[in-house]
């Protein structure tokens, strides 16, 4: 992976999809959390083929702006661009953009740490044993 590789992901708003139904407002138009979970699609996109055997990637924070509203029906589409890469490669920062079919609909940034998939999982799941 390098500074500059990109993701993209797109889907078109459905009504699953709107605030309305995903429970964060009563406006029916794409949601945020919709859009952050869009966003962060293509970051893990982003880094799709480039980890090693074994490994993925998390989200560990992201920050975002919703600039503008979606209604049912219109394409939306967002991109991620790494931006930095630590010294070890397992804390990726990226640019993350969202559009509709009309305007730039959110910008923001987020980061991803990669690791091992299996000891993830073992850790995660340990909680449930305790």
């Amino acid at each position: 992976m390098n500074i500059g590789d990109k993701g993209e992901i797109s889907t078109k708003v459905t009504e699953s999809l709107l605030a309305t139904n995903v429970g964060s407002g009563d406006v029916e138009v794409y949601s945020t959390p919709s859009m952050v979970a869009l966003m962060e699609g293509a970051s893990v996109q982003c880094l799709k083929e480039k980890l090693g055997e074994g490994q993925t990637s998390v989200g560990t924070s992201i920050s975002i702006k919703h600039l503008a509203a979606t209604p049912l029906s219109l394409n939306v589409r967002a991109t991620a661009e790494i931006t930095s890469i630590s010294s070890d490669n397992k804390k990726i920062s990226f640019k993350i953009l969202a559009y509709d079919d009309k305007e730039l609909i959110g910008e923001g940034t987020h980061e991803r740490f990669v690791l091992n998939k299996e000891r993830f999982l073992q850790k995660s799941n340990s909680k449930s044993q305790q």
